[in-house]
């Protein structure tokens, strides 16, 4: 994986802008590891791709990553700072789980990209958790009879969404928050692809800002503004604005 460039990142910003937050992380990692597929990227399961966003952002951006939250006990803004590398995790493979409850014997494996596209068009949350559900049960069986997905009950279906979970534990990367207006603690969930492709769309404004004080100052092509160093080209942009 290469770290994306100045270049790159307007390049990838300019395709997928528009896209669904979805498709928006696998653009970022097609922009960085060009030897794979769309498909190939979009087939990983979600721990994986997020471990390789993490690697992406830690060479892009560097390894502190700074961030809020919102306290869920007094509603206070929390600013954070949190290591990437401390959340990587290795590339290692996932597999398959079974599940036995309630005399249910299920299949399970883990979500994709391609599932989340999936259920990104439900009408509610519940709508949503009825499709990833149906989607991750590889088989379901009562009796060695066939069930389908939609057709299990409550109990089993919750069973069954907590053991996708545990089928790519790295899908849900988890860190400890503190509030320091009413010492609240609590775990957040932070999202990789969304928070990166932030970055990413600020950095390219950020850009495409320098780029037009520059080459309306010295009539310099994109090209050769985007292939200078940040340190030469912001010594111009100084004197730009002298």
């Amino acid at each position: 994986m290469r770290s994306l460039g100045d270049a790159d990142i307007l390049a990838v910003w300019e395709t997928a802008q528009r896209y669904h937050p979805v498709d928006q992380a696998i653009a970022l990692l097609m922009t960085a590891e060009p030897e794979h597929s769309r498909d190939e990227l979009a087939s990983l399961p979600l721990g994986r791709r997020d471990a390789r966003l993490l690697s992406l952002r830690l060479s892009t951006f560097g390894d502190a990553l700074h961030s809020r939250a919102t306290c869920p006990q007094c509603n206070e803004a929390v600013e954070f700072e949190i290591s990437c590398s401390a959340l990587r995790t290795p590339d290692a493979e996932v597999h398959e789980r079974t599940l036995d409850a309630e005399g249910y014997q299920l299949r399970m494996r883990p979500l994709t990209s391609f599932d989340l596209a999936a259920a990104a068009g439900a009408a509610d949350v519940a709508e949503a958790r009825r499709i990833l559900l149906q989607r991750c049960v590889v088989d379901a069986r009562r009796n060695d009879a066939f069930v389908n997905a939609d057709e299990l009950p409550g109990a089993v279906s919750a069973a069954a969404a907590q053991a996708a979970l545990l089928a790519d534990p790295q899908a849900e990367l988890l860190f400890e928050l503190g509030c320091p207006a009413c010492a609240h603690r609590w775990q957040a969930t932070l999202d990789i692809a969304h928070i990166l492709w932030k970055e990413v769309d600020a950095r390219a404004q950020r850009l495409l800002m320098e780029v037009h004080q520059l080459a309306r100052a010295y009539g310099w092509r994109e090209a050769d503004i985007l292939g200078m160093s940040p340190a030469r080209r912001n010594a111009y942009l100084q004197r730009v604005a002298a």
